[in-house]
């Protein structure tokens, strides 16, 4: 019989299970008066033919018993019993129940949480067919390695006109697409009358295509609506429903994007959010809009350039990110002739550059390809290491966590062992006990694997909207609970169900046989359960130790980032970003709007300066150029900043030598910079910087002022080497000075005057939209969310895995007490002392402490380079840290043990002596 009829008669059976039992019945039936009619015919009396048909046919309730069974009748009898039985036997022992699954909630909602934001973060897919067919491009330099995440030497980003060289050169191998990273726009919705911050993204025609992407509404772009005289958007599923009513009326209509009217023409499907998996994307619009739509972010450029001219004519700005769907036969021929119209772009791209040093690194670059399944991610690089880390410290909790519950069942199971051995006895086989103690397990785990799901999915939502940053408006698709995590709550809880049940559920069943067969009593399978239970005790203690050392270590980096020297004044300072060319403002007005803002900000009370900035402080801003430095032969590369007069007043900077910018830096007159100190220290070596100059191509730009260094992208990294212009001289410059930050100190407590002060901004500037306006302490802790975040986590790992640790401890010792009562009973009858009594006690505990202290200890230490990628100031081997979890050990693991010791202190010894 085929598999799939044998799955459809058992199926029957279950389902109609009343007419497969009257049919059974039937056909038993039928044969049995077949036999007794033959008997009849060979002439036997009607009770004699009975009989010789019974003995002949053999039990009716024994065949009926077995055709239930083959057609799995009887097991799913027995099962429904063993339910039955279970929780009879579970809600007979609340406090016990409520124990095992509250400590399974614990444990298995840790490991949901840190599996949530593993998934989104590192994991999971795009929602696009066949994502493995994705790839992505980017550019190597010589000195970096190739990573999709960015970073030093790594290049991204392509130009226009070379993604149209690559588009060609792929021809029908595939499909080529562009799109840059999700970024912040100004926008005004359908029948709106102010404008309101969006995400978005501008893409090539054939994106939605190359992703497989189809409209759920309307249409999705196409060919046609590259040209720019009738723009168009597609709207995502969770934009049209929040923000546009969602309704099908919507499509037709316009929104205005940074001063551009676009039809509304289509609505992606549920789910599709673009390709940052940590940003979601509420519209799309074709990318020939740059020019239009001002979008002037996330760029690099080589050589020769002009930020005001349309971006799709100039080679030398990279601004677009590339993906293709190439099937897997035609990768080799595709990815060569990539290869190849690369080499052209690059080739033609040095042609045009001056400086035969930025010629050769140029060259030196190579073409890269990188799976792209997973999509973009702004956090990947980040916190990946660190949620690898902190998985592997929640999978050492669940352990702990499934060794108390075993012991916890393991106790109660030898208290069954003359249940069992009546059962055994009666003819239970040791699969049907087992069964029945698995069962009893899997209704702990799936009870503590419901509530530690909901206990993990609101505890993830927080850890999500820190880690992004304090999100406020819906998660992104990518961090909300879904099947996958419901089925990774469900596995955990099938696996910790046969881990803490089946040994004990052996045990049991092992221990029941023996008494049945031997007569062994239940105090002589005491001894064996106990030397289990305290193996387990030790274990237990030395995993907490190996995740309390990683959180000592962690939050001994978060302790070390908290202490370094911003080299700014932190306190009362009140940042607001900004986004004026989004907002409508041309690049030329950036100067006065600049001087209008201060005197807006300035006149609310409590303000004692103000200055704005093209880049603000631990904002992560990446404004460079290569300049020329007076006396140094070799071109430097310099990051900048446009700043208005009293900046470095009301940052908090202090002048090292020479003086701030003020009245004398117009716009007419002689170009003027100040550096900072690891300019000075770099190339003057000791020499006084003031009046030599600085520039680009020429140092025609006198340096008036130094300061100190300050830490301008983020607290882990040291200070960058930074020059200053005054927001009065841009130098043609226009899209690179365009202001993004307004710094204002004040008299009294920051948020006290956040409200007035955002109100001056919108009387002053009623077309400017103001982004954050924050206390600057609110930046510094966003730059430590990854170390504040993953040092909290571990210290809850730590703690939760030492708490229960140690209550496996006490569990033991009382245990063991327990069961001694008649012994101490002896002992105190015949002269022992308390303190005789406790220290017997507390000599067994500190056993077992020790043999877990240092099997822990010498784990942590193996361990503990694998978290040298998140240490700030702090050797792996932290000898501080082996000291701390040593006495935190002792501590909680002291208490544990203080208490079944002062118990056994307690013990009357004539009750003792009455005791069986």
């Amino acid at each position: 019989m085929r598999w799939t009829t044998r799955l459809a008669v058992r199926l029957r059976s279950v389902f109609r299970r009343h007419r497969v039992e009257s049919e059974i019945d039937a056909e038993l039936q039928f044969h049995l008066e077949q036999e007794i009619g033959e008997h009849l015919a060979a002439g036997m009396s009607v009770d004699e033919a009975r009989t010789a048909a019974l003995r002949s046919f053999g039990s009716v309730a024994y065949i009926k018993d077995e055709c239930r069974s083959s057609l799995g009748l009887r097991l799913l009898d027995e099962t429904v019993q063993d339910l039955r039985y279970a929780t009879r036997a579970l809600l007979g022992k609340p406090a016990f129940t409520l124990v095992a699954v509250a400590t399974l909630a614990l444990g298995i909602g840790a490991t949901t949480t840190i599996f949530t934001l593993l998934d989104a973060v590192v994991l999971k897919p795009l929602p696009v067919p066949a994502a493995g067919e994705l790839l992505t491009f980017y550019e190597n330099g010589p000195d970096g390695s190739a990573d999709i995440a960015g970073g030093s030497g790594r290049f991204l980003r392509f130009s226009y006109p070379r993604f149209k060289r690559l588009e060609a050169a792929l021809g029908d191998s595939g499909s080529l697409a562009a799109v840059i990273r999700s970024s912040r726009f100004t926008a005004r919705l359908p029948g709106a009358t102010e404008s309101t911050f969006i995400t978005g993204q501008l893409v090539s025609d054939r994106y939605f295509a190359t992703l497989g992407v189809t409209a759920a509404r309307g249409r999705v772009l196409t060919a046609d609506d590259a040209r720019d005289d009738a723009p168009v958007a597609v709207v995502s599923d969770g934009f049209w429903r929040n923000w546009l009513g969602g309704s099908d009326a919507v499509l037709g209509q316009q929104i205005v994007v940074n001063g551009v009217s676009a039809t509304i023409v289509g609505v992606t499907p549920p789910g599709f959010v673009g390709l940052w998996t940590d940003r979601d994307a509420d519209f799309w619009m074709p990318a020939t809009l740059q020019p239009r739509l001002r979008y002037s972010n996330n760029s690099s450029s080589y050589g020769t350039f002009d930020f005001g001219k349309p971006w799709l004519e100039q080679d030398t700005i990279a601004w677009l990110n590339l993906v293709a769907r190439i099937p897997a036969a035609n990768r080799p021929r595709a990815i060569a002739a990539l290869q190849a119209a690369n080499r052209d772009g690059v080739a033609a791209l040095v042609s045009a550059m001056a400086d035969p040093k930025n010629r050769t690194s140029m060259l030196a670059h190579t073409f890269g390809v990188e799976p792209f399944a997973r999509g973009f991610s702004g956090l990947r690089a980040r916190y990946s290491d660190a949620l690898f880390a902190l998985t592997a410290m929640v999978a050492v909790v669940l352990l702990v966590t499934c060794a108390n519950v075993a012991n916890l069942i393991l106790v109660r199971a030898v208290g069954r062992t003359r249940d069992v051995a009546i059962r055994v006895s009666l003819g239970a086989t040791t699969a049907r006990l087992v069964r029945q103690g698995l069962t009893e397990s899997l209704i702990l785990s799936l009870a503590g694997g419901t509530a530690g799901f909901l206990l993990g999915e609101w505890a993830s939502a927080l850890l999500a909207r820190e880690v992004l940053g304090h999100f406020k408006g819906p998660l992104p698709a990518a961090f909300v609970a879904d099947a996958r995590v419901l089925t990774f709550a469900a596995g955990v809880s099938i696996a910790t169900a046969v881990a803490f049940g089946i040994a004990p559920s052996l045990r049991a069943a092992s221990a029941g046989r023996r008494a049945a067969a031997s007569g062994t009593t239940q105090r002589q399978a005491i001894g064996q359960v106990t030397r289990t239970m305290r193996t387990r005790v030790v274990a237990q203690l030395a995993l907490s130790v190996v995740v309390v050392f990683a959180a000592m270590l962690l939050g001994r980096t978060l302790m070390n980032l908290t202490q370094v020297d911003p080299g700014f004044a932190v306190d009362r300072l009140v940042t607001a970003s900004l986004d004026p060319i989004e907002s409508g403002y041309d690049g030329e007005a950036m100067p006065a709007l600049g001087r209008r803002l201060v005197e807006a900000a300035t006149s609310v009370p409590g303000v004692v300066s103000a200055a704005v900035s093209r880049c603000g402080l631990i904002a992560g801003c990446s404004s460079s150029g290569g300049y020329r430095i007076e006396g140094v032969d070799d071109e430097a590369s310099l990051y900048q900043n446009w700043v208005s007069p009293t900046y470095f007043a009301t940052a908090g900077i202090p002048l090292v030598a020479g003086r701030e910018f003020d009245d004398r830096d117009r716009t007419n007159g002689p170009a003027v910079a100040i550096i900072n100190e690891s300019i000075a220290r770099r190339w003057f070596h000791g020499r006084t910087p003031i009046g030599r100059h600085v520039g680009s191509p020429k140092p025609t730009i006198e340096i008036v002022g130094v300061v100190r260094d300050a830490h301008t992208q983020s607290l882990h990294d040291p200070p960058v080497p930074m020059v200053y212009f005054p927001l009065s001289q841009t130098f043609g410059l226009i899209r690179q000075t365009a202001l993004t930050n307004l710094d204002v100190r004040v008299a009294g407590e920051p948020g006290l005057v956040v409200p007035a002060l955002r109100e001056a901004l919108r009387r002053a500037e009623p077309q400017l939209l103001v982004g954050d306006l924050v206390p600057k302490t609110m930046h510094i802790r966003r730059d430590l969310t990854r170390e504040r975040t993953v040092a909290y986590l571990a210290f809850s790992f730590g703690a939760l895995a030492l708490v229960l640790a140690s209550l496996g401890l006490y569990g033991v010792l009382s245990y063991g007490v327990a069961q001694r009562t008649q012994e101490i009973g002896v002992r105190m009858a015949l002269g022992a002392r308390s303190a005789e009594v406790m220290g017997l006690v507390l000599g067994q505990s500190a056993r077992m402490i020790a043999v877990g202290l240092a099997l822990g200890l010498a784990g942590a230490a193996a361990s503990s380079r694998y978290l040298s990628g998140l240490l700030f100031d702090v050797a792996p081997l932290d000898p501080v840290a082996f000291v701390l979890v040593v006495l935190a050990l002792a501590v909680v693991t002291t208490f544990a043990s203080y208490l079944p010791a002062h118990r056994a202190t307690r013990v009357d010894p004539m009750v003792a002596l009455r005791t069986e």
